[in-house]
């Protein structure tokens, strides 16, 4: 991979891309350099100084339609403007991993603090981080453990952590759900407040067999016994790699699952290393879902789009922040081909393509060099297909050629 084009892929999967001129300066600085930038936690890299939601526009009310729209579309608009994008990249990826809903957990706020704090830990501790997602409030409400007590425990998070969220099928047994739930009870709500709170009087206290583990009996030695278990390392690689390699290839995941057990549990290494092996050739073509190629294609043209006509056209492509389909979280790959889905894209591209303000990536829609438009869009400049050259060619010069840029395979696949 040529050093412009490694530069772009870092981007286009690390971030969410970049406009033409920071492009340009970004391989100045080559990948390795841009690697490390993207990564260091004193610079871009960093804790996000600057929380992009303000609480008085979050009123803990469930029946506050307008603070849904602002919760969600904040998330949006802080993706596209990121100067850390890492940060705000990785924050998406545990959305999809941890998965939260907004229709059940019913409070904007709620989602909001559980998105500051994948923005804040997404790339720490998994530990911290795992901890942390267990008692977050939307969590507590999403997978039902704000009503767990130990004599009547709810196995809903108990199950997901292990099936979806650490280890996967066939790593556990009913038992250790079960003594989980148990382990796990006690934690609830504070109604007013948004905040969690452990409860004695509700919670078993009894020590439990759990992961083979003696022991067991509340929020610290779950954690402990879940990290302690031989597939968690290959089954948090293998999410990292899927997310941002968009392989599942054996070699590279026991790579990464090795680096990760080494560093601690480190999410920040593990980023690292994936990002490294795609940078050595070790990745394969990511279809974008419609969030993060909605916000490349804006970050990219400058683009701006109205707040609530971006939210109603990406729910119809199917995919909105803080509305994942179910616990899985959002299906991927091609099934972001369905007709539905691109027509909606379809739609979302216009209407990117028409809030595009003048400079370098309308002009080059506006002219015939299909290279040059590549090149803003930070795609390989010999990237375009014959089909894909074909309908720019049949496509208006300017706006309705940038849409159709937007939509091409090229422009949808990372």
């Amino acid at each position: 991979m040529e050093e412009r084009d490694a530069v772009a892929w870092l981007h286009r999967r690390a971030g969410f891309g970049l406009p033409p001129a920071e492009l340009r300066e970004a391989v100045a600085r080559g990948s390795v350099a841009e690697l490390d930038r993207l990564l260091d936690p004193a610079g871009v890299g960093g804790v996000p100084a600057v929380d992009p939601w303000d609480d008085d526009l979050l009123p803990l009310d469930p029946q506050d339609r307008t603070s849904k729209l602002y919760g969600i579309h904040t998330w949006l608009t802080t993706m596209i403007g990121s100067d850390r994008p890492l940060v705000d990249r990785v924050a998406w990826m545990w959305h999809g991993h941890f998965v939260s809903a907004l229709d059940k957990v019913r409070v904007a706020r709620l989602m909001v603090i559980q998105a500051r704090l994948l923005r804040a830990a997404g790339l720490g501790g998994f530990r911290d981080l795992l901890r942390a997602i267990t008692i977050d409030p939307a969590m507590l409400a999403y997978l039902d453990l704000r009503e767990s007590t130990g004599s009547q425990p709810n196995e809903n998070f108990s199950r997901e952590l292990l099936e979806l969220f650490t280890l996967g099928e066939g790593n556990y047994s009913e038992a250790d759900v079960q003594a989980g739930a148990l382990a796990l009870s006690g934690w609830t709500l504070v109604r007013g407040e948004g905040s969690a709170r452990f409860v004695a009087r509700r919670h078993d206290d009894s020590p439990q067999r759990y992961l083979g583990v003696a022991g067991v009996h509340d929020l610290d030695t779950v954690i402990d016994a879940v990290l302690a278990h031989a597939a968690l390392p290959g089954f948090i690689a293998a999410a990292v790699a899927g997310e941002l390699l968009g392989t599942d290839d054996e070699t590279v995941v026991d790579r990464l699952s090795t680096v990760f057990v080494a560093s601690g549990f480190d999410v920040r290494s593990l980023v690292r290393a994936t990002l490294a092996e795609g940078l050595a050739g070790h990745s394969a073509p990511l279809v974008l879902g419609p969030v993060p190629w909605f916000a490349t294609a804006c970050r990219v043209t400058g683009a701006r789009p109205a707040p609530k006509q971006s939210v109603q056209l990406l729910r119809a492509a199917g995919q909105v922040p803080m509305l994942p389909p179910n616990v899985a979280g959002w299906p991927g790959g091609t099934a972001w081909f369905g007709a539905s889905s691109l027509v909606a894209r379809a739609n979302l591209a216009a209407l990117i393509a028409a809030a595009a303000p003048a400079g370098e990536v309308l002009a080059a829609a506006q002219g015939d060099d299909s290279a040059v438009l590549a090149d803003v869009l930070g795609l390989p400049i010999d990237d375009f297909a014959d089909a894909s050259l074909a309908a720019l060619d049949a496509a208006p010069a300017g706006i309705d050629r940038l849409a159709v840029a937007l939509i091409t395979p090229e422009f949808m696949i990372a």
